[in-house]
């Protein structure tokens, strides 16, 4: 039958099935690919691939598999050396990095990030080495700000981001073809009263949240961490946030009330049964992974 037709799903050097028909994201994380996902709507954008049989970038929760198809989770970039400024430990489990080199990627644009392989009184070598994911935290025209988490490097990379010190070198891939710093302009969130709720492991990054949309609204209203690190989906029925909304809804006096959830792995549906009871529509929720 021609609806359950079997067909290839290559992802980054990696084989599964599919069928004609099948939602790409479910088929692909239903047989354990590791795929970042995020409000499953099409509007945070973690999903994103590239698409290599058609040349063109795809939001996996939003794509039907109509053919076989070559993927790759990597966006396209260019790859230059940036010199670090400084390296500064916000808590145990995470450094805040400033670096300098040539890049235009302001608050909220995504950049790869590669330590370097060196010993002592050897240049550095990023042979083989890994690149990870950040968040870019610097207003634009500043030198680049991000953070690294030990819970997202390998042991050896954490040891060797620990010790950087100025003006030794990373890696740094910029994304090329997309417009940047444009993430707070495109949540059209100018003077609105907004409130930022982050998963767990995004923490830390509050104070960049506020010092961000202090350039946006006047009206930062505050702050909520999600407690559950495992089911987040457990932590829309605390009690706590329930209150922090309710609280922030009378302050900013109701329907003009802005969210945005920094996080992954709760679903729009998820949010619109928890916000429902509270009167804020969906689109008054913006996703950021």
């Amino acid at each position: 039958m021609m609806d359950s037709q079997a067909l290839t799903i290559e992802l980054d050097d990696e084989q599964f099935e599919a069928v004609l028909g099948d939602n790409l994201l479910s088929s692909l994380l239903s047989q354990g690919a590791d795929v970042r996902y995020g409000c499953r709507a099409g509007a945070c954008g973690a999903c994103r691939l590239y698409d290599a049989s058609n040349c063109e970038s795809i939001l996996s929760c939003q794509t039907t598999v109509a053919s076989s198809m070559s993927l790759t989770q990597q966006t396209l970039a260019e790859s230059s050396t940036f010199s670090v400024l400084s390296n500064v430990s916000l808590n145990d489990d995470s450094i805040e990095l400033v670096l300098l080199g040539p890049s235009d990627d302001s608050f909220g644009d995504r950049v790869f990030v590669s330590l370097p392989f060196k010993e002592t009184g050897e240049e550095a070598n990023f042979e083989h080495a890994h690149f990870y994911e950040c968040m870019a935290l610097n207003p634009a025209g500043a030198p680049l700000k991000l953070v690294l988490q030990k819970a997202e490097l390998n042991e050896k990379d954490w040891l060797r981001a620990l010790a950087l010190s100025a003006e030794d070198q990373v890696a740094v891939q910029l994304s090329t073809g997309v417009r940047k710093g444009r993430l707070l302009f495109e949540m059209d969130i100018a003077d609105a009263p907004v409130v930022v709720i982050s998963s767990p492991g995004n923490t830390m990054f509050e104070s960049y949240w506020r010092e961000a949309l202090l350039d946006f609204t006047p009206n930062f209203v505050g702050h909520f961490t999600l407690f559950d690190n495992t089911d987040l989906t457990l932590s829309l029925a605390d009690d706590a946030l329930i209150a922090f909304l309710q609280e922030a809804l009378t302050s900013s006096g109701g329907t003009s009330l802005q969210l945005i959830y920094h996080g992954q792995s709760v679903s729009a549906k998820d949010w619109a049964m928890l916000l429902r009871p509270l009167r804020v529509h969906l689109n008054q929720l913006h996703f950021v992974r």
